[in-house]
């Protein structure tokens, strides 16, 4: 089944990257923590750049199990 809807214009040809979901869980508690002592604005970037390594770990993983990269690359 195309992602494209019925009628909708054709989309760039570009090509499609296949991507995975990923579910994260964080503990009310210490994120309520984490506001109170440094702040929203804090947390919110903590949180973003946890995620983002999350993610950046799992990609690391599927290339070396795939032989594309050097475990310590």
């Amino acid at each position: 089944m195309s992602p494209q809807r019925i009628g909708a214009p054709p989309r760039h040809q570009r090509p499609v990257t296949i991507r995975s979901p990923y579910t994260f869980h964080l503990d009310r508690t210490l994120v309520e923590r984490a506001r109170r002592e440094v702040g929203e604005q804090d947390v919110i970037r903590s949180i973003e750049a946890a995620l983002a390594a999350a993610v950046d770990y799992q990609a690391w993983v599927r290339e070396v199990s795939a032989g594309r990269r050097d475990r310590l690359a």
